[in-house]
């Protein structure tokens, strides 16, 4: 059986007594304030984050691992391995999973490079997938067979409440922006081809997060089972609630609750929530 090494990005946001059990590889992204960059997951946490957030002059910025942080680790992994399976954020919003691709080509260690066309939580499901096929036995091909179509399944609602943080991105215009806080409009957005784009626009919160469940409700009531990440900016008890609210809604669900950690949330704000979810088919583990 080949020696497989994992490799995910920070973004993943996996649990770390997971990724240290099962020994997968974690390259940080970084979070810039002025002159000082944090790698995420290791210089900076999310209480400090949001800290520097709030007294910082001005907002923060992200930058993707070097591709020398790619080929030190893959030097490395490919004394110890036979085959690299490598989860990165989606390349819509990062050049993260190219650079990974490079520096394997670069060093000759063969590595399956998923572009996960997500980010977050939704990640770290696809990482387990193959994991669970990979300790189940199953060739290198399968599991990433397996893995690409965990991807493809995979959907993802989110409820950004401060449009300001969508400004900066250059994702609403100045326009836009200005229209959208005096009208309280409140974006939810899902991914398309890998990148972040607003499915609708409501009128006032309580309106969007009835639209957020409604949407779910649609997606989820007719599947046989499937895994669920309700993922929040700093907003763990709103969290909770959501989790409860799914618990007495459905008995089919696997629920877990995860973040959106600095590197994201620079890019969606504090207060932002929602679900990354996919159905499985039947009987799959």
């Amino acid at each position: 059986m080949a020696r497989i090494a994992w490799i995910t990005d920070s973004t993943a946001y996996l649990e770390p007594a997971f990724a240290q059990e099962k020994g997968i590889h974690i390259v940080p992204l970084s979070v810039v304030f002025g002159d000082r960059s944090y790698r995420e997951g290791e210089e900076i946490d999310e209480a400090t984050f949001y800290r520097l957030v709030r007294e910082s002059p001005a907002p923060p910025t992200t930058s993707q691992p070097s591709l020398g942080d790619f080929v030190a680790l893959y030097e490395r992994l490919k004394a110890e391995y036979d085959v690299g399976i490598a989860v990165h954020l989606s390349g819509g919003i990062s050049g993260t999973v190219e650079t990974s691709r490079q520096a394997a080509a670069m060093v000759g260690f063969p590595v399956h490079v998923i572009d996960a066309k997500i980010t977050t939580y939704p990640m770290a499901f696809i990482l387990k997938a193959g994991i669970r096929l990979a300790e189940a036995g199953r060739p290198v091909e399968e599991i990433v067979r397996h893995m690409e179509d965990v991807r493809d399944r995979m959907r993802a609602l989110f409820l950004v409440r401060d449009l300001s943080y969508l400004h900066r991105g250059g994702r609403l215009n100045m326009a836009q922006y200005v229209v959208g806080s005096l009208l309280q409009v409140k974006p939810i957005l899902h991914f398309v081809a890998g990148r972040i784009v607003p499915l609708e626009k409501v009128r006032t919160e309580k309106k969007a997060v009835a639209r957020v469940f409604e949407l779910f409700d649609e997606a989820v009531r007719n599947v046989p089972r499937a895994r669920v990440a309700i993922i929040h900016a700093n907003v763990p008890g709103e969290a909770l609630r959501w989790q409860a609210r799914l618990g007495e809604r459905y008995d089919h669900l696997d629920v877990v609750v995860s973040t959106f950690g600095p590197v994201i949330a620079t890019h969606v704000g504090e207060g932002t929530i929602g679900f990354g979810w996919y159905p499985l088919r039947e009987g799959e583990a």
